[in-house]
């Protein structure tokens, strides 16, 4: 086979190589390359640069096969680990032999030399195959580390870490192709992109572990079920609840009676309650989630319980200040109480709830704060009524999760109307209810706001418009109004209050 030069089909490496020049003349080059100073020199104006030049900058120079075809990672071997660096060497030789098959055009095969083709061409793929997997060989013990380290960086909160080993993860998981592995890295960067609060990154990885996690010869199995959940999960954080709801009955029609006993289908019974409870169905998600509490563990058990307090204290049957001191303290119960009390506008329970999330010692399970701002400053208003304030606190919202992207907008007018309405400013924060009403309209269909969100927009539409005969204020009014039945009709005795003219403002 002729030794011709391959194509340069990435201008990058000619980019790189012209960046090496930053720190080795053309000469220095040609001598440690073992190249001519006069091909070095084509190589860098616009020559097709071969592989075997490519090679010979890794063994000569040092730099790193990664970087210089894709720009990846550090530019020189002795910045990245040793097992990485022999790993990455391998891409070159993986180079060369694709490179022996694109030259071989298929017009050749009607030539004389045909049978000498077939023949250069079947070496060459043999060659490609048993150097693949060499490297898939090599990139095994690799690549279970780099997850491994992945993981662990992610359970200590260790974000900085875990973004640099997620890139190092996604370059090595090109060259291995163990099923198993690329399972648990498609589940360790879901989580990886539900810790960054990114859920459409978190559902993209989920569907498509989903779909690599039912079985050969089988419809569903306990592991399906669990990847399922976790779809359902990524949904409801994007207040996509109506989907939620659709694909939790699915999973759970798909697992059957025999599924009734896998420990991943009490989580998506859990789960399932939740969304009913959430959606109006409040008795039904109760009676779930007390079925399925007792076979959880862990942090789904400290998830689980915090959603059954929330639950009771909306189905009345307790109160912030009774549940502050039901089980071990943890976040996900302190967002909970915190937004509740904050739905109250009590400044007991609301300093109670506060005074119970800044408690040193409480348990991680949201490692979330953000509601703890709007308590704060509703409790600040309650106090001390102030215009002037919430024009400062309007000015610099809480940053929202990009969970919240579609609704951020709506939420954030809907937190101000309710600032202003507790501050006696009822001007202003009846303009801002006019304008959510109006975002919300071009909100995509299929969303729905946090429960308790909803309900003070309603609220504050019932004790702001009260009285409005216009077409817009009477339909506003009548939407409220059917809200709080509905909810009130589903177990939520929280809401009756408001149906009786208590619009949570205490004169």
């Amino acid at each position: 086979m002729r030794d011709q030069e391959p194509p340069d089909d990435d201008v990058g490496i000619r980019e790189r190589l012209h960046r090496l020049l930053n720190e080795h003349s053309q000469s220095d080059i040609a001598r440690k390359t073992g190249t001519g100073v006069a091909a070095v020199n084509r190589y860098v104006h616009g020559a097709r640069i071969p592989a075997g030049f490519c090679a010979s900058l890794v063994r000569g120079l040092g730099v790193n096969p990664a970087w210089l075809l894709m720009g990846e990672g550090s530019p020189y071997l002795s910045d990245v680990p040793e097992q990485t660096a022999r790993l990455g060497e391998n891409m070159l030789e993986l180079v060369e032999a694709m490179s022996a098959v694109s030259k071989m055009l298929l017009g050749s095969l009607a030539g004389k030399s045909h049978l000498k083709v077939l023949r250069e061409l079947n070496d060459a793929l043999l060659a490609h195959e048993r150097l693949r997997e060499s490297m898939n060989q090599r990139s095994r013990p690799v690549f279970e580390r780099i997850i491994q380290d992945l993981q662990a960086a992610l359970d200590r909160l260790d974000l900085e870490r875990a973004i640099e080993l997620h890139k190092a993860a996604t370059q090595v998981s090109r060259f291995c192709d163990d099923e198993a592995l690329s399972r648990d890295f498609l589940r360790v960067s879901a989580y990886f992109e539900f810790q960054r609060k990114r859920s459409d990154r978190f559902l993209d990885y989920q569907r498509r572990l989903f779909l690599r996690s039912l079985p050969d010869g089988k419809l569903f199995d306990e592991r399906a079920c669990d990847e399922g959940r976790r779809i359902v999960v990524a949904l409801t954080q994007m207040h996509r609840v109506k989907e939620a709801v659709q694909i939790c009955r699915a999973i759970r029609a798909l697992a059957g009676k025999r599924g009734r006993k896998w420990p991943a289908f009490s989580r998506l019974e859990n789960t399932y309650g939740v969304l009913l409870a959430e959606s109006g169905k409040l008795r039904q998600g109760l009676e779930l989630i007390e079925r399925s509490l007792p076979r959880l563990d862990g942090m789904y058990r400290k998830v689980s319980e915090a959603a059954l307090l929330r639950m009771l204290i909306w189905s009345g049957a307790l109160t912030v200040m009774d549940a502050l001191n039901v089980g071990e303290p943890t976040d996900a119960k302190a967002q909970h109480f915190v937004t509740y009390a904050t739905w109250l506008l009590e400044p007991k329970a609301l300093r109670a709830a506060i005074a119970y999330a800044t408690q040193p010692g409480l348990s991680p399970v949201w490692k979330s704060d953000s509601f703890l701002q709007r308590g704060r400053m509703l409790l600040e208003l309650i106090e001390h009524p102030s215009t002037e304030r919430v024009a400062e606190f309007e000015k610099s919202p809480p940053t929202q999760d990009s969970a919240e992207a579609d609704i951020a907008p709506w939420l954030e007018l809907v937190r101000t109307a309710e600032a202003y309405r507790v501050a006696g400013n009822r001007k202003s924060a009846r303009a801002r209810m006019e304008e959510a009403i109006t975002v919300m309209q071009g909100v995509p269909s299929g969303l729905c706001p946090p429960p308790m969100e909803e309900a003070t927009a309603h609220r504050a539409v019932l004790d702001l418009f009260a009285g409005d005969k216009s077409a817009a204020g009477a339909k506003a009014l009548r939407r409220a109004r059917k809200f709080f039945e509905k909810r009130v009709a589903g177990g939520y005795i929280c809401f009756e209050p408001v149906l009786q003219g208590d619009y949570g403002l205490r004169k």
